[in-house]
C-alpha cells in the first residue's frame, strides 16, 4: 500500500479513483453522494414494499424463490431472512468455479443443511472455464469477466430450469457497488471479447441467458435495497445461528483468485478492489478509517501476490502474461449501448 498518496479524509478512497475530488475538508465526492442519497431513506416503506413482492411470489411452485449463496455473510444472512423472518421457501443456489478454499463448500452444504433448505450446485467444467479464463487474461489483462458474466448466468438459468420467478439477492450496494466505470461488463462486451476463441454456441448455456427472459419471465431483486443491512447484527445473527466464523472486516477471503484478481485490478485501474470495498464499508459506518487501513496494509504488501504465476499457470497462461498484457484492458471492446442497457433494467425493475 502506498502510503504517500492523498486519501479521503472520511474514507479510504484514494487520489487515483476515477472522477474523484475532495472538497475544503478533504471529503471525496464519493461520500458526499452518499450523503445525498442514504440519509434520508424510508426503510419501513421500502419493507413494506418488500412484504408485497414476497406475498405476490410465495407458494408459486416447490420453491417460491431462489437465493443465489456464495456462503458469504450477505448472502447467508439472506437465506436465513428469507427462510426464517419472512417464511419463504427458497432453492439455495451456489456456483462452484474451482476457485473456492478449503471448507467453502462444506460450509455451504451444512448451512443450507441447518436451514433447511434444498442447494443447487452447478459446476461448470474447469478445463471449460480455464479456457474461458485464460483467454479473458490474454486479451484483456485480467480473467474476472469470466465470472461476472458467468454467475449472473447461471442464476437466472437455475431459476428458470425449476420454474421460479423470483431471485432474491443479498447485493449490497453500501458495501459492495464498484466504481461505476468498472461495472460496465455486459454480454455484448464478453462476447467481443471471447468471439475470436469461442463459438456462440459453445458459450450459449453459461453465458447468454435469453434476454426476453431475463427482461419478463423472472423478476430479480437485492433485500439489502429493501431493508435496514447492518453488518455487525448480521455478524451477530450467523455467528449465533450458523456458527458463522469469518470476521466481518472479511472481504471476499473464499475466492483463492481473490489476491491475484485485486493484484491485476490495481496495475489496470490505478487502485484496488480492496481499496474500495473497505472504502464502502467506512462510509458505511461498519468499519472505522484506521482499521480500515491497517487491514489494507496487512493485505496489500505490494508487488505480486504469493503464488501468482503458479495461478496464471493453472488457467493456461504463461510467465511472460504480464508483458504481453501491458496496457491492455476490457475497454477496449464494445458494450451494449448504456440507454438500452438502462432501459432493460428499469423494465426489470418495474416486473410485479
Amino acid at each position: 500500500m502506498n502510503k504517500g498518496v492523498r486519501r479521503c479524509t472520511r474514507c479510504i478512497l484514494p487520489e487515483s479513483y476515477p472522477d474523484i475530488n475532495f472538497d475544503s475538508n478533504g471529503v471525496c465526492r464519493v461520500c458526499r453522494e452518499f450523503d445525498h442519497r442514504y440519509l434520508n431513506v424510508d426503510w419501513n416503506d421500502l419493507e413494506s414494499k418488500l412484504a408485497r413482492i414476497l406475498d405476490r411470489y410465495r407458494g408459486r411452485g416447490k420453491y417460491d424463490c431462489l437465493v443465489p449463496f456464495s456462503g458469504g455473510k450477505d448472502s447467508t444472512y439472506s437465506l436465513w431472512l428469507l427462510k426464517n423472518k419472512y417464511g419463504m421457501n427458497p432453492l439455495a443456489f451456489n456456483v462452484d468455479n474451482g476457485f473456492a478454499e478449503d471448507g467453502a463448500q462444506q460450509f455451504i452444504r451444512e448451512c443450507a443443511g441447518k436451514l433447511g433448505v434444498d442447494l443447487y450446485t452447478y459446476s461448470p467444467s474447469k478445463e471449460f472455464l480455464k479456457r474461458v479464463y485464460s483467454h479473458a487474461m490474454h486479451r484483456t489483462g485480467e480473467f474476472c469477466t469470466a465470472c461476472v458474466v458467468l454467475i449472473p448466468t447461471a442464476i437466472f438459468r437455475a431459476a428458470d430450469i425449476h420454474g421460479i420467478r423470483l431471485i432474491a439477492g443479498g447485493f449490497c450496494e453500501k458495501t459492495e457497488a464498484p466504481p461505476s466505470r468498472y461495472a460496465d461488463m455486459d454480454r455484448v462486451r464478453f462476447w467481443n471479447i471471447m468471439k475470436s476463441a469461442f463459438s456462440r454456441k459453445e458459450l450459449s448455456w453459461d453465458f447468454f441467458f435469453p434476454s426476453w427472459k431475463r427482461m419478463f419471465r423472472i423478476k430479480y431483486f437485492n433485500l439489502p435495497d429493501y431493508i435496514r443491512w447492518d453488518l455487525r447484527e448480521i455478524h451477530v445473527v450467523l455467528k449465533r445461528e450458523l456458527g458463522f466464523e469469518k470476521k466481518l472486516s472479511d472481504i471476499r477471503f473464499d475466492c483463492l483468485a481473490t489476491p491475484h484478481s485485486n493484484f491485476l485490478f490495481r496495475r489496470i485501474a490505478g487502485f484496488s478492489k480492496l481499496e474500495y470495498l473497505y472504502a464502502n464499508m467506512v462510509r458505511a459506518g461498519f468499519l472505522c478509517r484506521g482499521e480500515a487501513l491497517d487491514i489494507l496494509e496487512e493485505r496489500e504488501a505490494g508487488g505480486l501476490p504469493e503464488g501468482f504465476f503458479d495461478f496464471m499457470s493453472e488457467i493456461g497462461c504463461k510467465r511472460s502474461i504480464l508483458c504481453e498484457t501491458e496496457g491492455r484492458s476490457t475497454f477496449e471492446y464494445s458494450a451494449r449501448l448504456k440507454l438500452i442497457r438502462k432501459i432493460a433494467i428499469r423494465i426489470r425493475e418495474m416486473l410485479p
